[in-house]
């Protein structure tokens, strides 16, 4: 929980230091920090890139990992229950990824604060940060509102007992999380988008892909729900079928008069 917090207080700290640095004059030359010789001094920027790229891959490879775990849930109807500890310890390590993507991330906004006040005005950087924000604030919707119910018990079909709300709580929030982590991953690598697309187009993007992964969740959902009711339906005919005798014992009839 005090990752979790940590999430909801860091985006606040953002627009704080905005405040703080926004009238900052540029600096000269790039901060930069001393390493023993024969190193050369590093700069900060490089080193929030690598926290950065840290966090990402927390975050991004957790997810993704947990995507798969529930399709594979969706299509077994039931998963060993060792796999609960795994979701649990899954999804701390991507609220570690979204602590690091935030501090990595203020600490860019004040480097470009001290060095480049420019960058501040570029369209993909307020978009990927709303982008972050709500993937933040699902963060915190699927801890406290959706694993516990759906970790209760995993070798029943997902979603099995669970209300209509909590499924569609569940499967939206999932396309937020899976689209917005993907999001944020594209923004933060393509340059090219760089004060050149607007700040509306970007975020009318990812709510399109927002609304299209949450209809495609729901229609996955169903459809594998049934192939599983089907599956576990047709196991119990053939169950019931009596027994076919092996060739093995069948005696020849003259052979047995003899």
């Amino acid at each position: 929980m005090s990752g979790l917090r940590a999430s909801l207080v860091l985006p606040i700290g953002a627009g704080l230091m905005l405040g703080l640095l926004g009238a900052s004059p540029a600096l000269a030359e790039p901060l930069t920090l001393a390493l023993p010789g024969p190193l050369p001094p590093v700069r900060v920027l490089t080193l929030l890139v690598g926290l950065h790229l840290v966090g990402l891959c927390f975050g991004l490879g957790g997810a993704t990992m947990l995507d798969f775990w529930i399709l594979r849930w969706m299509r077994w109807g039931g998963l060993p229950p060792e796999i609960a500890r795994i979701f649990l310890f899954v999804s701390k390590v991507c609220t570690v990824g979204i602590v690091l993507l935030w501090l990595s991330g203020l600490g860019f906004l004040a480097v470009y604060a001290a060095e480049s006040p420019e960058k501040l005005q570029n369209p993909k950087l307020w978009a990927k940060i709303t982008v972050v924000v709500v993937l933040t604030l699902n963060g915190l919707i699927i801890h406290s509102a959706v694993l516990p119910g759906i970790l209760r018990d995993v070798g029943r079909p997902m979603l099995d007992g669970i209300s209509g709300a909590r499924t569609g709580i569940f499967l939206v929030s999932g396309a937020v999380s899976g689209v917005s982590w993907y999001t944020a991953f594209v923004l933060g690598l393509m340059r090219e988008l760089n004060n050149v697309v607007a700040y509306g187009t970007l975020i009318g993007l990812w709510l399109t892909g927002v609304a299209a992964g949450s209809v495609g969740a729901y229609t996955l959902w169903l459809h594998l729900r049934e192939w599983s009711a089907l599956r576990r339906g047709g196991a119990a005919p053939a169950a019931s079928r009596p027994a076919r005798i092996p060739a093995s014992q069948f005696v020849r009839v003259g052979a047995a008069r003899a």
